[in-house]
């Protein structure tokens, strides 16, 4: 350095990433840096270079708070049904709830709402993770509640419902498209959905262990409380290996469907183990109260929850909801009106017997709010829970072909016509292409539920159904 001149002042250090290559001094620019431009390639394209890493998170604590709201849940729904036995009330009080959760977080306030949302969020999520195994074990014991029945009524019952679906669909589509160009709202760009967590090793790892420690139970002749875990450990392997299946495949093998076929081999495994046979293992698997809880009366046991959340749901949609209300209220409610109907005279029309016409009545509703309206139109609940996987399967797998043949293009129309006829299965369905319409197939998923279960609990029209289907 040559004496007498100033000592340049050290350059601003600067944080160092990854493969950072030193930097040089520009000649044109000093005091100023420059890098290569495959560093500054790198840097604005990998979104990860220069951002602040998420903090650590405490598994106990995640873990802790899933199961916390979780049996929140479940313990509400268990308290409100108790009290509605009790007080003799019919009306579904898991839907009350739904409705008093919805209103709640509404009045508070966002401020006030948003912490008990986020606290209640991982259990949601886990709800919405698992739902189709809650519904599965109707599809399970299928064999047994179609045992007796002859093979004319079970193809007047393929019939009603192919027939009744496409129905529901064209006249749902056509509804809420006529009171779209009436009101002519815009719609709006939507958020992406958060996707839910894949499985992962664990979950084979743990449900597989299950499986084989109960198996091995059950060989050495200790079968008295390992019915429960064997065949709940199939089940859920079977969901597992379900959701695997490549979504291309899965228009064929439906994860519902491998699950269903996973919890009869679970039912024929049992009773091959244990020596009570198939249909004692089957009957074991959803008991109803008349012996010991079997593993789909505990999975089943969860629709209450799963009616709760539906309150979250509303209330995350409710700006969609005030913004489209013509269009979702009165397309919901003309859907549920007609899907009644028009099932009750098909029904009546091919002459079926009426048991089997009232268990089919509730086809379009969820099973968490199809089992309380057969309970009121005394239809048979395993049917009726069979009905409703059964149609929701066909809407899932060719409800959009038939919009498409339809040249029904607006979101709107096409989700609501989906959840409002398929369910959880047809939200699926339209959302993996279509992620746009997930809010209006939310809203329909849970208003076609709350519009069926008032209707029926109307006397005039419950007296109206009944005396069409005999």
């Amino acid at each position: 350095m040559v004496s007498g001149l100033p000592r340049p002042s050290p350059a601003p250090r600067t944080r160092r990433v990854a493969f950072e290559v030193p930097r040089a001094t520009s000649p044109n620019a000093p005091g100023e840096s420059e890098e290569p431009a495959w560093v500054q390639s790198w840097k604005e394209n990998d979104p990860d270079v220069d951002k602040p890493k998420p903090a650590k998170t405490n598994p106990v604590a995640e873990y802790a708070q899933l199961w916390t709201g979780l049996g929140l849940l479940y313990a509400a729904d268990f308290a409100t049904k108790k009290a509605f036995v009790s007080a003799g009330i019919v009306f579904p009080s898991s839907l009350i709830c739904m409705f008093a959760i919805a209103v709640l977080l509404t009045v508070v306030g966002e401020k006030a709402a948003s912490p008990v949302r986020s606290f209640f969020a991982p259990a949601l999520d886990w709800i919405a993770k698992w739902l189709p195994l809650f519904y599965v074990p109707a599809l399970v014991t299928l064999p047994l509640a179609l045992q007796g029945l002859a093979a004319d009524d079970l193809s007047k019952m393929v019939v009603i419902l192919l027939v009744g679906m496409v129905a529901s669909l064209v006249f749902t589509a056509q509804v809420t498209m006529v009171i779209r160009n009436a009101v002519n709202t815009p719609t709006l760009p939507v958020a992406k959905g958060k996707p839910a967590s894949p499985f992962t090793g664990l979950h084979y790892l743990g449900w597989g262990a299950v499986v084989l420690g109960s198996a091995a139970g059950i060989a050495t002749g200790s079968t008295a409380n390992l019915a429960l875990p064997f065949m709940l450990g199939v089940t859920v392997v079977g969901y597992i290996l379900g959701n695997a299946v490549p979504r291309s495949f899965q228009g064929i093998l439906h994860p519902v469907l491998s699950t269903a076929l996973a919890g009869n081999m679970g039912c024929a495994m049992y009773g091959a183990l244990s020596g009570v046979g198939y249909e004692m293992a089957q009957k074991m698997y959803l008991a109803k109260g008349t012996m010991q809880m079997g593993s789909g009366d505990l999975l089943m046991s969860f629709l209450g929850s799963v009616i709760l959340s539906m309150g979250f749901r509303i209330y995350d949609q409710r700006e969609t909801m005030k913004r489209h209300a013509p269009e979702i209220l009165g397309a919901t409610f003309a859907s549920s009106a007609f899907s009644f109907l028009s099932c009750a005279l098909l029904a009546k029309g091919l002459a079926l017997q009426t048991a089997l016409s009232r268990a089919l009545l509730p086809k379009c509703v969820t099973v968490a709010l199809a089992l309380p309206i057969a309970t009121q139109l005394d239809a048979p609940l395993s049917l009726a829970a069979a009905g409703v996987l059964l149609n929701c399967l066909l809407c899932a797998n060719f409800g959009l072909t038939i919009l498409n043949a339809m040249g029904v293009k607006d979101t709107i129309a096409r989700g609501l016509a989906m959840a409002g006829v398929g369910g959880g299965f047809g939200t699926a369905a339209i959302v993996s292409r279509e992620p746009e319409a997930l809010p209006f197939c939310a809203l329909a998923y849970s208003m076609v539920g709350i519009f069926s279960t008032v209707l029926v609990t109307v006397p005039a029209v419950r007296a109206l159904l009944l005396g069409i289907v005999g």
